[in-house]
């Protein structure tokens, strides 16, 4: 005990280290993004579709300019993204998509800013804000932060939802503030339009009748334009289905545990069972640490009002928040895709959210004594938790990179491509708009893809490991050469399929090695490579199979005497 008062003397003496391990998250998350971000479609063309409200929005009348700001995307309103869109090309002349990026990360970085606002009112060492940073900067979100409107949509949301929750809370004189923000998220993506029910459950909870009565007005009001020619819904879970309620249930809890399956792709039973497993773990745990104010919060319901400090406050709505949008999120999802379908990366930021507001929660209601003991694990598991996941994804975030390049090239080269028709639009629309962004073509440099032949003029030879059919896919296998990005992670191999009026491209999939290999071999990628042809996105005929190797920025095309027939 003596060792451990000693070293939390230390630690309160040297703020300057607090500093310093707040800052190194934020550094290393920028890093990666700049060594990955690219200005380029992503992997869904959700951003070839937003930028269809550029062409012929200045002749439009201002109705219709509002109607298509405010068009429903499916089911959500998209104003603030595509205002920047069109912002940026009104004064630049083009949407560079890394700038919109940029801006989406900005309001991934704001949230925490407000996160400290929060915490300062506290007056805690600084040590306790430590694991906020190392939680909230991890790259588990990638697909939102290399995308350029999604990370528009989804983190410019819980920036205005983050901004909205604090003026409720903390600056109850400017709830007109809160007011704004909540109608700036609720046109920025769908979940927004829970932020005003939530700071309505706030202001009855606490007592706050005439604010309470106001807000629930404005609320009224806003919910009314909202829904104003809303899409007819989709499919939603089905609660007399039994299998459905049971897959909402652990899908409840695993998307709010996500985080513990480290990779925002796998599909693997055991990591996802471990991401519900963590969900009860943190909803329990907050229930635990709420559990003094549990009875007086029914006792709210029916009029007095519960006491509660502003963070208290501010992570019990947090953690709200985050159960609506779980809720919300099964609802959808779970008849469209079932279990699996509630761990897409970009839905991994509300487990970040989840421990924030654990977080909080903790340094709000807990004495001294044991709040001393939550920060002297919170700040080891906070920085474990970071690099364990920017280990199990800086490879997917890479091949993530590599298949928005491929995706690219498809669509450019093959005129009846299905990738583009299956998003109703035509390769000349698509090329209409990509004008808007003008990324760059880096696999069509130095040879020419529309060549009519299936002879490509080939640098040496290259062998494979095997080419099979599986589940609707070609698969290309090589497992023996191994080549690193040299200029930026646009370099690696490719797989190209060739015929005398097609040219189909193949990304690179490479994999992270064991941690522990990685520390005896001082290599994070995996020898080799596999690539995939959809076989719906391959029109018939007979192709050459070639590998493309772009290197230090440059490309080399070999043949591999491998041929590849399509029925």
């Amino acid at each position: 005990m003596t060792f451990l008062r000693s070293f939390i003397t230390f630690l309160q003496k040297n703020t300057w280290l607090a500093a310093l391990l707040c800052a190194l998250p934020v550094f290393v998350y920028g890093l990666v993004f700049s060594q990955i971000a690219l200005n380029v479609n992503y992997v869904a063309f959700d951003d070839i579709l937003i930028l269809g409200i550029i062409p012929g929005f200045e002749d439009a009348s201002w109705l219709e300019r509002w109607q298509r700001l405010t068009d429903p995307f499916p089911e959500h309103r998209l104003i603030f993204s595509r205002s920047l869109v069109l912002l940026s090309y009104y004064v630049f002349g083009k949407v560079n998509l890394v700038s919109l990026m940029v801006i989406g990360n900005l309001c991934w970085a704001g949230c925490a800013a407000v996160f400290y606002a929060v915490f300062r009112r506290l007056r805690l060492s600084l040590w306790y804000f430590v694991p906020i940073v190392w939680l909230w900067f991890t790259i588990h979100s990638f697909e939102n932060m290399f995308w350029g409107v999604s990370s528009l949509c989804n983190f410019g949301l819980l920036l205005f939802a983050m901004l909205a929750f604090y003026f409720a809370t903390h600056r109850p004189r400017q709830l007109w503030a809160s007011w704004l923000f909540a109608l700036a998220a609720t046109y920025t993506y769908g979940n927004g339009i829970a932020v005003f029910p939530v700071i309505i459950f706030l202001l009855w909870v606490t007592g706050r009748r005439r604010e309470f009565f106001l807000t629930a007005g404005v609320a009224l009001l806003v919910g009314y334009v909202y829904f104003l020619g809303f899409p007819q819904k989709t499919d939603s879970l089905d609660f007399s289905d039994f299998q459905q309620v049971k897959e909402g249930l652990a899908g409840f809890f695993g998307f709010i545990g996500s985080i513990a399956a480290l990779d925002a792709y796998t599909t693997d039973p055991v990591p996802l069972g471990l991401a519900v497993v963590a969900g009860i773990a943190i909803v329990g745990l907050f229930l635990w640490l709420f559990r003094r104010d549990i009875l007086p919060l029914f006792r709210s319901v029916l009029g007095k009002p519960l006491i509660l400090s502003p963070a208290g406050q501010f992570a019990l709505i947090l953690m709200v928040f985050v159960a609506i949008t779980s809720f919300a999120v099964i609802y959808k999802r779970i008849p469209l895709g079932g279990f699996e379908s509630l761990f897409k990366g970009r839905y991994r930021m509300y487990t970040a959210l989840a421990l924030v507001s654990l977080h909080f929660g903790a340094l709000a209601w807990l004495v001294p004594s044991r709040r001393r003991r939550w920060g002297l694990v919170a700040v080891p598991l906070g920085i474990f938790l970071n690099l364990a996941i920017l280990y199990a994804n800086f490879a997917g975030a890479v091949n993530n990179r590599r298949t928005a390049i491929v995706q690219e090239f498809n669509a450019r080269y093959n005129t009846d491509w299905l990738g583009v028709r299956m998003f109703d639009m035509d390769q000349a629309h698509y090329e209409k708009i990509r004008a808007y962004y003008q990324s760059a073509d880096p696999l069509a440099e130095g040879w020419n893809p529309n060549a009519a032949t299936d002879q490509l003029a080939c640098a040496g030879d290259y062998a494979l490991d095997s080419l099979f059919p599986h589940s609707d896919e070609i698969h290309v296998y090589n497992s023996k050469e191994f080549i690193d990005a040299e200029r930026d992670y646009t370099d690696g191999p490719y797989l190209l399929l060739k015929s005398d009026s097609h040219v189909y491209a193949s990304p690179p999939n490479q994999h992270a090695l064991p941690f522990d290999t990685f520390l005896n071999m001082q290599r994070y990628f995996s020898r080799g490579f596999e690539g995939s042809f959809h076989q719906a996105n391959v029109e018939p005929g007979r192709y050459r199979v070639y590998v493309l190797i772009r290197k230090n920025g440059r490309n080399a095309i070999y043949c591999t005497g491998r041929e590849w027939e399509e029925k």
